[in-house]
């Protein structure tokens, strides 16, 4: 079965694809030293040696995550977190990306009457207010959080995490299965 991105991450996706790579990166991002689609800088910067010690790495403040460093979506939830969060519905399949190279990272399981699928990929402020200016926020999920027509978008930190969620019961349950599986996924990041 050919698994396709959710539909509102496609430009995203394009675009992160596009800067990827072409080696470029948003503006205000790390440019010193980037090499074409690792996201961030090819040489370790360090501060300066000291009377006291010898140089040590900077903290990475600003940098964004590559899809490499994010976490296999796959592995966050347990089929059978899956199951009780869906009111005990089976699971039919599960749909995992191509593994730590994938330019996203998500995960679908596919259920007895409902749908789930999570995806994790780079962000930031300005680029997540930039694809989402005029949405609804949702209050009390990450930094910043949006619902729309099944789809539950949420940045923390420098990271969006998509949830969409499909269930016959309606918007009401679609919005209540994603923003329970978007809890549990922001407390495991």
């Amino acid at each position: 079965m050919s698994v396709r991105p959710l539909y509102p991450f496609r430009r995203g996706l394009a675009v992160v694809m596009v800067l990827m790579l072409s080696g470029c990166q948003v503006a205000g991002g790390n440019q010193a030293g980037a090499s074409p689609g690792t996201g961030g800088p090819s040489v370790a910067v360090t501060s300066p040696a000291t009377d006291s010690g010898p140089a040590t790495p900077s903290p990475p403040s600003h940098t964004t995550p590559s899809p490499a460093s994010l976490p296999d979506v796959c592995a966050l939830l347990s089929r059978s977190e899956v199951s009780t969060l869906t009111g005990g519905k089976s699971i039919l399949s599960v749909d995992p990306d191509l593994g730590p190279n994938a330019s996203v990272r998500y995960c679908q399981w596919q259920l007895a009457g409902a749908r789930l699928a999570i995806q994790l990929s780079p962000t930031t402020e300005e680029r997540f207010r930039q694809d989402h200016p005029a949405k609804p926020q949702v209050p009390g999920l990450g930094d910043d959080a949006y619902f729309l027509s099944n789809h539950l978008l949420i940045r923390k930190a420098r990271i969006q995490v998509g949830v969409y969620a499909g269930t016959t019961q309606g918007t009401d349950a679609d919005r209540d299965l994603a923003t329970r599986a978007a809890a549990m996924v922001l407390g495991r990041l």
